[in-house]
């Protein structure tokens, strides 16, 4: 890299992606949420602009397309300034992702055939976990302890509480069942 430019992200062990990739990720972005916003405008209308269902999509698919343009921008005046390609060890780990992908089919394979429900009760609140929550918990776990490299303590109490938190807003908002519960 010029003047020992180093790309960095968020984990400051994983490195920045290349401007290349930065903006391959860009245009799918950013022909993701014009499909998007399309297909809302093309939603019926029964009331006003304020009550109109496709509203919402409509301005998170508008928000992602400028985050995206933004993010295409920077890596194409990255790209400028830069010399050189990234270095071969900021390139993805095969065994990683390979663990990832089996992971994620073990996963989805458990929770299509594991089945079980435990109810706790917080107060005058019947909370349950069911197959999905702690199947979910656990593959979490585990991804988060490969790619964040934190403590094990950390990862899962990140997703204990994001499931939790998630699971509790789909079955007690929405009330909508998750795979797994009986």
């Amino acid at each position: 890299m010029a003047d020992g430019q180093h790309f960095s992200g968020e984990d400051e062990n994983a490195g920045f992606a290349s401007p290349r990739q930065d903006l391959i990720a860009s245009a799918v972005l950013v022909l993701l949420s014009l499909w998007v916003m399309i297909e809302s405008v093309r939603m019926d209308n029964p009331g006003s602009l304020v009550t109109a269902p496709g509203l919402l999509p409509f301005l998170t698919a508008g928000s992602l397309c400028v985050m995206a343009v933004w993010l295409g921008s920077m890596a194409m005046k990255r790209h400028r300034n830069s010399t050189s390609e990234v270095p071969s060890e900021d390139t993805p780990d095969l065994m990683k992702t390979i663990m990832l992908f089996s992971l994620i089919g073990i996963y989805l394979a458990c929770l299509q055939s594991i089945r079980f429900e435990y109810h706790l009760q917080i107060g005058s609140m019947r909370l349950g976990y069911g197959a999905f929550e702690v199947l979910t918990i656990i593959a979490l776990t585990i991804i988060l302890s490969i790619f964040w490299r934190q403590a094990l303590w950390a990862c899962m109490a990140v997703s204990f509480i994001w499931i939790t938190l998630l699971a509790g807003v789909f079955r007690y908002v929405f009330t909508i069942p998750l795979p797994g519960s009986i």
